[in-house]
């Protein structure tokens, strides 16, 4: 009865509330300069659709390519973090990458479902996560140096 679904997950290595948030500072600033690099500087020569459409593309791609490529986004990687499958700490892919953010992006979209998501990880246990990595049956672990 005391066992934990998948256990052997090494609570030590899992990310914590901190970094996890201090990544998703970063992703977000990240995020921020590029949407406003692209609308400012395609604006002049393109119009208001396409510099809409690239910024659309960062924002919805981003996180998915460089979570299946890399394992973590720049601010992940920053704060030693790396995002893997919560049974066999393999990498996600891109199906996988593209549905937890695609969970995040809703949970952004309903205000207190947003604050929760991001919340989660510092009480959720035994495996610290969001509820876009309970979604996508992943974990946040410290990368290994």
């Amino acid at each position: 009865m005391g066992e934990r679904r998948g256990a052997g997950q090494d609570e030590d290595a899992l990310g914590r509330f901190g970094p996890r948030l201090a990544a998703r500072v970063l992703d977000i600033g990240v995020l921020v300069v590029a949407v406003v690099f692209l609308a400012s500087g395609l604006t002049d020569f393109a119009g208001d659709v396409l510099p809409a459409l690239l910024a659309l593309v960062v924002v919805g791609g981003y996180e998915p390519v460089l979570t299946a490529v890399y394992g973590a986004t720049p601010g992940k990687r920053l704060c030693g973090l790396r995002v893997v499958r919560r049974g066999d700490g393999s990498g996600l892919g891109f199906g996988r990458a593209l549905w937890r953010w695609t969970c995040v992006l809703v949970g952004c979209a309903v205000p207190v479902l947003g604050v929760v998501n991001v919340l989660r990880c510092a009480w959720g246990r035994p495996y610290r996560q969001c509820l876009h990595d309970k979604a996508a049956d992943t974990v946040v672990r410290r990368a290994q140096r």
